[in-house]
């Protein structure tokens, strides 16, 4: 028994009706039961990579068979996905991510700031030991939300909340005890990511899709961004240190920001309302620009990116100041640590981001629009990824010896 095989549980996982209905009965202070009626959506598709998600009121399942099919989809160690031995040492990570959430949210709750929004909690099961197969989280279900996908787009002004709330996360985890911090993951962030998720023989096959991806087409800067990654990858181990080498403050991050960890609603007036920030189980510290990175190449658009993108870092530098009460880095520290950050969250995104779309479940036309639209914002992407990795040599050459 584990967690990534298929169980008779709720969506084929280890929890069962009775471990869901007891924690809400004993959240809620009744006897009720669900009757015999109960019914269970899957709306994890493409979403929830560490967990099943399923709709009764809103459940989340830790569990590794999502991760398990998004394997396949991504071609991880190959067409088959990844292999039992993989998924068996996967394991660990899967219930230390979900115990880790699972402590984040008991400090949202703690912080319950407006400006931070999350889902109403019912009921948190952490995993107890490597033999346990049952941690859920129970949260309530936010009607409306305006599904979106990695390939989206949001406009800056739109992103402006999101930016808001992580940056009062990162600053009220800063009133916290360094006994209150420990749960988080430290800044070895992007070793364990690398390592259990994209290793060299994993990175080569990312290429190899990003290249497929183009084809012909701009050919030659996908040539040159792949030799910059390939540069980072050789330093993956040295970020871990960079707080050390270079003097970066470290702050809490939410380790995961991208378009389906934020649940917008779409107003009459076509513009998106943030209902909530989710989907923490990659909290870690980490200088403040590995979040922004993440968050600014993948949810904005090129061009408002490379207009807006010191004033999203600006209003984040702002809001991370005015929660603390005092500065605990420069703004031109964050400009710096978003720097550095590009090319490693470039990594992640770029191979990532067309495969999404050619598995997404929308129509062919659909598709072929998005296509072109994602096409010229990988490209401009990658452009940025040439100029940044010049800012970075120039002005922190040592550091990037290999």
């Amino acid at each position: 028994m584990s967690l990534y095989e298929a169980a008779d549980g709720i969506l084929e996982t280890h929890v069962t009706w009775e471990d869901v209905e007891k924690t809400m009965q004993e959240s809620l202070g009744t006897h009720a039961k669900f009757g015999e009626n109960r019914r269970v959506t899957n709306i994890s598709d493409m979403k929830g990579f560490m967990s099943k998600i399923a709709l009764i009121e809103t459940d989340w399942i830790s569990s590794q068979l999502a991760f398990a099919a998004l394997s396949k989809v991504m071609k991880f160690d190959g067409e088959d996905g990844f292999s039992e031995e993989k998924l068996k040492k996967l394991g660990v990570l899967t219930r230390d991510v979900h115990n880790r959430e699972v402590e984040t949210y008991k400090l949202l709750v703690k912080f319950d700031n407006k400006d931070i929004p999350y889902t109403k909690v019912y009921g948190l099961k952490a995993f107890s030991d490597e033999n346990d197969l049952k941690g859920f989280l129970i949260l309530d279900f936010i009607p409306n939300v305006h599904p979106m996908s990695m390939h989206d787009s949001i406009p800056a002004d739109q992103l402006v909340p999101f930016v808001r709330g992580v940056a009062t996360f990162s600053a009220l985890a800063e009133t916290l005890s360094p006994e209150e911090k420990k749960f988080a993951g430290g800044p070895e962030y992007l070793e364990l990511f690398f390592g259990e998720v994209f290793d060299d023989e994993q990175m080569e096959r990312q290429f190899d899709t990003l290249r497929s991806s183009f084809g012909d087409q701009h050919l030659q800067i996908v040539d040159n961004s792949i030799e910059i990654l390939r540069h980072y990858n050789k330093l993956v181990k040295k970020y871990t240190r960079i707080s050390e080498i270079l003097g970066f403050k470290l702050v809490l991050n939410h380790g995961d920001l991208w378009q389906t960890n934020m649940l917008h609603s779409l107003g009459e007036d076509g513009k998106l309302k943030l209902e909530a920030i989710i989907d923490w189980q990659a909290v870690s510290t980490l200088p403040p620009g590995m979040d922004l990175s993440r968050l600014l190449m993948g949810c904005l658009s090129a061009e408002d990116r490379r207009v807006r993108g010191d004033e999203m870092l600006k209003i984040y530098y702002e809001t991370f100041k005015e929660v603390l009460g005092k500065e605990l880095f420069s703004f031109e520290e964050l400009q710096n640590s978003y720097s550095l950050y590009f090319p490693m969250m470039a990594m992640a995104l770029l191979p990532l981001v067309i495969s999404f779309l050619d598995n997404s479940q929308i129509s062919n036309e659909e598709k072929s629009e998005a296509r072109e639209k994602t096409v010229l914002k990988l490209v401009a992407m990658m452009e940025d990824l040439i100029d940044v990795h010049d800012y970075n040599m120039e002005n922190f050459g040592e550091f990037l010896k290999i």
